[in-house]
């Protein structure tokens, strides 16, 4: 259960920083659709837990013009 915690932590930090969203329900809320799962896929990722729903995103990225 500790690796997965980690796992959890981790990757919001690296997804935070490499120009993705995050966004983290805890409670009753993060239940809504289903009290166990995970997905992952090239556009995200997500996972739900008891009373926690995790979900990482990318972002578009835009560029500055000089």
């Amino acid at each position: 259960m500790k690796v997965l915690k980690y796992s959890i932590v981790a990757a919001f930090l690296l997804g935070t920083a490499a120009g993705c969203s995050s966004t983290l329900t805890v409670g009753p809320n993060a239940n809504a659709n289903g009290y166990l799962g995970a997905n992952a896929s090239t556009k995200g990722a997500s996972v739900t837990l008891p009373l926690i729903k995790g979900e990482v995103k990318t972002t578009e990225s835009t560029k500055k013009k000089k």
